[in-house]
Formats: C-alpha cells, sequence, structure tokens
C-alpha cells in the first residue's frame, strides 16, 4: 500500500500556546491564519507583503509579522515552531519549505501539494465544541467544501449546547453512576435520546434535559436502560 492509497489518521491538535509560523501572507495564509487564530495558537507570519485582513490581525497584536522571505534558519529562530503553514504564492517554495520541515521533524502542511505534506487540513463544521472534518485526502478541496456546506445546513445549532452539557457533567455523572460500564450505557442512551426530534433536547436548555435525564435513570434504572430511545 502506497502513501497516496494509505488511510490518514485523523486528530484534533490543541494548538493554544503552540509556536505556528505561516510562510505567506496573501489570500490562501489568511484562510490558514483565521483558523489558528481561533484556535488560539501562538502565530508568526514570514512574508514580505501582506493581505490587508492579516495586516489588521497583525496591528491588533493577534499575530507577529516578520517581513521576510522564508528562509530554512526560521524553523529553528526562537520561537521554534510546533506547525508550519507553506502558504505563499509559489508552490515550488511551498514544496520546498514542506522537504526542509520533513528533514527537521516538523509537522508541515503545503497549500499546493498533499503528497509533501506531513498533514492535511480538512474543511471544518463547528457547533461550539461539536466538530465536523469533510476530507478527500488533498485530493479535492473544492469537493470537501461541498460536502461541508452540505452538513452545515442539516447540523442543528442545538448540538452545541449538549455537548457543552455533556462535558460539564462528566464529573458528576461519574460520581452518580460509579460502575464504568454502566455509565457508558447512560451516555451512549443519552446521545441517542438527544438525536430524537420528539424528545426536544436540540430546542430546550440542555443542562435542565440532561438533569431529567440523570434523574430519569436513577428513579428506575432498569426502565431508563428499557425505553425505545
Amino acid at each position: 500500500m502506497d502513501q497516496h492509497s494509505t488511510p490518514h489518521y485523523l486528530a484534533e491538535l490543541v494548538l493554544a500556546g503552540k509556536a505556528v509560523l505561516v510562510a505567506g501572507g496573501g489570500r490562501v495564509a489568511r484562510r490558514k491564519i483565521e483558523g489558528l487564530i481561533n484556535c488560539q495558537a501562538a502565530i508568526t507570519v514570514v512574508a514580505p507583503h501582506l493581505d490587508p485582513v492579516v495586516s489588521q490581525w497583525v496591528e491588533a497584536r493577534q499575530i507577529t509579522h516578520w517581513p521576510e522571505r522564508f528562509s530554512p534558519a526560521l524553523l529553528t529562530r526562537p520561537p521554534r515552531p510546533w506547525l508550519v503553514f507553506a502558504a505563499t504564492d509559489q508552490a515550488t517554495l511551498n514544496q520546498e519549505i514542506a522537504r526542509l520541515c520533513t528533514q527537521a521533524g516538523v509537522w508541515c502542511n503545503s497549500a499546493d501539494d498533499p503528497g509533501v505534506s506531513g498533514l492535511l487540513v480538512p474543511a471544518v463544521v463547528r457547533r461550539g465544541e461539536v466538530v465536523v472534518a469533510v476530507g478527500t485526502g488533498g485530493g479535492s478541496p473544492a469537493l470537501s467544501r461541498v460536502i461541508k456546506e452540505r452538513i452545515d445546513a442539516w447540523l442543528e445549532p442545538g448540538w452545541a449546547g449538549i455537548a457543552a452539557a455533556f462535558k460539564a457533567w462528566r464529573g458528576r455523572v461519574a460520581q452518580q453512576i460509579p460502575d464504568s460500564t454502566t455509565r457508558q450505557n447512560f451516555w451512549r442512551h443519552t446521545a441517542q435520546a438527544a438525536a430524537h426530534p420528539e424528545q426536544g433536547a436540540l430546542h430546550t436548555d440542555a443542562e435542565s434535559w440532561l438533569l431529567k435525564q440523570l434523574s430519569d435513570y436513577q428513579s428506575c434504572p432498569d426502565d431508563f436502560f428499557g425505553k425505545e430511545r
């Protein structure tokens, strides 16, 4: 199985406070930077010239700007980047940056050539902490965006509140249901119930709804798991 047919391992990167270097300051780089700002990465942009929106981010001190062309020395200049985006307007330069990153053991995404990238960036739909990623193995960003738009139109906004409630109540549910297998069953049943329109979970206060689920379980566990959910 070659690298083009090998499945990719999908993961969410925790970038808050991590040093990220973006080579390029144009339209393509702007899209990468916007996503990185949302993730609270420590972003440095290296480019002689900047897109007007990118300039605004520099002025607002959301990102750092080095007004120079990319050079290999930037991969070791403090703060040494944990991740690099090769997003210049020159395909050959982006490929060279990716090659240098591979040699230096630094993760890199090349805007022009997924074949030389250490990681690919999917199209993403967000509802709070609910994240749905769409990828095509780098083969067609346009197709990824179209599928993303369909998911975006379908996925109800209420999932954000449900995910936040599930996260906030993990500790309390663990105290109330100490047995791990039973607890997993409770979360699975509750998650399935949240997806049912008649339950109303997507259109009400998520914490109140979750409290009722826990109360129903505590009142009669056998009936709770026996419900048609």
